[in-house]
């Protein structure tokens, strides 16, 4: 993944999983997104963010 496609679904994440209802996506929908981005050659770079994405997910009821 491109470096600047990165950062963008990286802050996108940031911004709507810290306030992600329920509906009409479920939490395995955001860990998913959450994961595919761990599995990217610049995820070392952002992984103190990426950390704070999985918790907040974790953090969801479903």
């Amino acid at each position: 993944m491109h470096h600047h496609i990165f950062e963008s679904e990286l802050v996108h994440l940031e911004r709507v999983i810290a306030c992600a209802p329920q509906k009409p996506f479920p939490p395995t929908y955001w860990r998913d997104r959450v994961e595919h981005l761990k599995k990217s050659p610049q995820a070392p770079m952002f992984r103190n963010r990426i950390a704070r994405l999985v918790r907040l997910v974790a953090e969801m009821k479903g």
